[in-house]
């Protein structure tokens, strides 16, 4: 279940590096035609955040948009979230949630999108979540039926084509060591950063490295992610505390996936297999026999996997009756929360 071909392209990816240059050339023109005028650009009338990175794959925007969205509700704020809905086997403007109902599965909208619709109505947020090519178009549908304070755009840096008021970037640390696609996984150079208004650092991060790339007005914040608690799949809450040390079975379609079996470690769990699937895997029940048939023969207590990969096993309602888990993370701030919520609060 390991994903072979992605360890044949990082093998090979040396070959692909005229092809980067290309692409290089491509991103720095529209970037320089967007920064002159000569592409243009929307602007909905409404203040605009974006969350995104310059890296292909996960590092952990969700989660931010999250928090930021909880942040704003916290204040009374009506709340939309636009995505582009990846992976979603739908096309044009699909409206996820309206805040009280949820109107289409994460088929039809993206997982992620549909993780935060279900957090949205289960925890009574208000959070209207909508997915769409054109983050603009479906913006302006928004406003023709719902009362909406601010805009979060989930992955939306390199989406030029919108105006944003704010853009946050969300810095893994391995943007230092990889090339451009598709040699590698950094969709722009380095030099891209200095368009933010905030960089976040995950906490083990030398912010020294990234300097020569950003100038002095930009705020830097650290964080981390943090286990929050962990749930049974459509059923009851418990506090990761009690799985400490059991053995269990991992699974995961994310972008890095040792990144989450990390998380569990240092959790204390035992993690005695763990399968990793491609970034949004459509799993099938083969995939659920697999992971049974190694809870049975390793003598494991528990099957446990991501809130997003929940959010796409959500249709299979029969896993209700088989020992399978979910994290569930929040953002922690170690440095600039105050400051963040600061700036957020200017602009509404």
């Amino acid at each position: 279940m390991m994903i072979s071909l992605f360890k044949i392209w990082r093998g090979l990816r040396f070959l692909l590096i005229p092809f980067s240059f290309i692409y290089w050339v491509i991103v720095v023109l529209r970037n320089l035609f967007y920064d002159r005028g000569i592409l243009k650009v929307k602007k909905l009338p409404r203040p605009v955040i974006s969350v995104g990175n310059i890296l292909a794959g996960g590092t952990g925007k969700t989660p931010m948009v999250e928090w930021i969205g909880k942040y704003f509700s916290t204040l009374g704020k009506k709340v939309a979230i636009l995505s582009r809905g990846y992976g979603r086997r739908t096309r044009g403007f699909v409206l996820v949630t309206d805040g009280e109902k949820i109107f289409a599965n994460a088929d039809e909208c993206g997982d992620e999108p549909f993780q935060m619709a279900l957090k949205s109505v289960e925890e009574k947020l208000g959070w209207i979540v909508a997915v769409c090519e054109d983050r603009y178009i479906a913006g302006i549908k928004l406003l023709e039926n719902f009362d909406v304070d601010v805009f979060l755009l989930d992955d939306g840096f390199q989406r030029r084509d919108l105006h944003r008021d704010f853009d946050i970037v969300i810095i893994s640390g391995e943007e230092t060591n990889e090339f451009l696609i598709p040699a590698g996984l950094k969709r722009e150079p380095l030099s891209s950063l200095k368009r933010a208004n905030v960089l976040c650092f995950r906490d083990e991060i030398d912010v020294k490295n990234f300097n020569r790339y950003l100038g002095e007005d930009k705020l830097r914040v650290k964080f981390r992610y943090e286990l929050l608690e962990i749930r049974k799949f459509f059923d009851y809450i418990l506090d990761k505390s009690e799985f400490s040390s059991k053995k269990a079975v991992a699974f995961s379609g994310i972008g890095k996936h040792i990144n989450f079996v990390k998380l569990l470690k240092d959790n204390n769990f035992c993690i005695v297999k763990d399968f990793e699937f491609p970034d949004h895997y459509r799993y099938t029940w083969m995939d659920i026999e697999d992971i049974v048939n190694f809870l049975n023969s390793t003598g494991a207590e528990f099957a446990i996997t991501t809130e997003k990969d929940y959010a796409r096993l959500f249709e299979m309602r029969e896993l209700k009756n088989f020992p399978f888990f979910y994290t569930r993370i929040e953002v922690k701030f170690l440095e600039g929360e105050n400051d963040l919520k600061q700036k957020l609060l200017e602009l509404v």
